[in-house]
């Protein structure tokens, strides 16, 4: 088997990014495109506003009428029309006159100034106005959000409540987004049985795959959980096999070292899979295969629950969003400090899971004291990965790390 061994995290994404293919493409209705991903840059097709319009409840003019306004010589304008928002005007301002106008309303040709209602002097018929106005004074232009023609946003965006706003208000009834992809979950191990099965001695349960599951849903993806497989090398490969006729991309758990009911490199072998690297330079999750399987990548974890967690993290993630059509598909960097010391050497990348807090206006690292590889208990409330490179030496309080924000 010709293929890398103990490569690092930004390495093995990379191998994987070079023969991935995005998912297709549809239409959807705007009220179901909520966190949906751009297939295509969207270009404005009209302008945001329309037309020009007030920004306050108040009165308009036109500018070169206050040339000459002071408190000693007000200049007096005839109310001629009222304009709420949502009307036409019917008039246009002629030299002398204004109307009425609402927060919203269009600006009627002529005006070119607002005022507001509380610093007007009126009788209901005519307003006084005492000092001079800019033209544009208080008028929002055509196209001051958006202008006809401009790129909006750019294929690989994912549509935020904020930009599905944007894209409302400018007439997208549907929009192109990228399919949402089909994952299939199979964990291998004789050892587990399903959450309703009743433990025996040797037993545990297939818990791990359940906090795979709701954070590949919470990325986007259509997850759908296979079986249990034995430790078989035929089962796992029929298995994988199956999966591939649904899935666009395939995550095992267990399986991966060297031990002798190790069997995904050998089924993978079997099904004569083309087998990218095998073993990352992290702790934990070091135990790590990475395959295509007609043209389908294979990301196999390690059985042990946090391993895989955070290897999944860091590579399964981004490749997922990589077929999924997204442009950032990389978790999250960031600088913060540990709140506590950390004394184990580092030979080689190590990722701590801890939460993100914030202390005198700094962002720390809440180091989970529970760290081990086959417990799921470091993962609790954790929301960012503490990154020491190898070879880095033991970390005292308020020293600077990098770290990974998750979800």
């Amino acid at each position: 088997m010709n293929m890398k061994q103990h490569v690092t995290v930004e390495e093995g994404v990379t191998e994987i990014f070079s023969k991935l293919k995005e998912v297709g493409t549809e239409l959807v209705a705007a009220e179901e495109a909520a966190g949906r991903i751009l297939s295509r840059d969207i270009i404005s097709p009209e302008n945001i506003p329309p037309f020009r319009r007030s920004p306050l409840d108040g009165y308009a003019f036109r500018a070169e009428d206050t040339l000459n306004a002071s408190e000693e010589t007000p200049v007096v304008f005839e109310i001629i029309e009222e304009i709420p928002a949502g009307k036409a005007p019917e008039h246009r301002v002629g030299p002398g006159q204004a109307v009425k106008i609402l927060t919203g309303a269009p600006l009627p040709e002529g005006a070119d100034a607002v005022e507001k209602f509380e610093v007007v002097e009126t009788d209901g018929k005519i307003i006084k106005l005492v000092h001079p106005y800019e033209h544009n004074c208080n008028v929002v232009p055509i196209g001051e959000d958006i202008c006809e023609g401009a790129l909006v946003l750019k294929k690989g965006t994912v549509i935020s409540p904020a930009y599905l706003g944007i894209l409302a208000g400018l007439g997208f009834s549907k929009l192109p987004v990228f399919k949402k992809p089909v994952v299939h979950l199979i964990s291998t191990g004789s050892e587990l049985v399903g959450i309703n099965e009743k433990l025996t001695i040797g037993k545990i349960r297939n818990s791990s795959i359940y906090t795979i599951k709701a954070f590949l849903e919470q990325e986007g993806a259509v997850v759908k959980m296979s079986p249990v497989v034995d430790d078989d090398m035929l089962e796992i490969a029929t298995a994988i096999d199956d999966a591939s006729e649904e899935a666009d991309l395939i995550f095992t758990t267990g399986g991966v070292s060297v031990g002798d009911y190790d069997m995904l490199m050998r089924s993978m072998d079997y099904l004569k899979a083309d087998m990218l690297f095998w073993k990352l330079q992290m702790k934990p999750g070091s135990a790590f295969l990475a395959s295509y399987y007609k043209g389908k990548p294979v990301i196999s974890l390690s059985g042990n629950p946090a391993s895989a967690i955070i290897s999944m993290f860091l590579v399964g993630i981004p490749v997922l969003r990589k077929l999924s059509g997204r442009t950032d598909c990389m978790l999250e960097k960031c600088q913060v400090k540990m709140e506590s010391g950390f004394s184990k050497k580092n030979f080689t990348t190590r990722y701590l899971p801890g939460k993100l807090i914030v202390k005198d206006c700094e962002a720390y690292i809440r180091i989970t004291e529970s760290q081990g590889n086959g417990i799921l208990h470091p993962l609790h409330g954790c929301n960012i990965l503490a990154e020491l490179p190898k070879g880095s030496p033991a970390k005292n309080p308020g020293d600077t790390v990098t770290a990974y924000l998750l979800g």
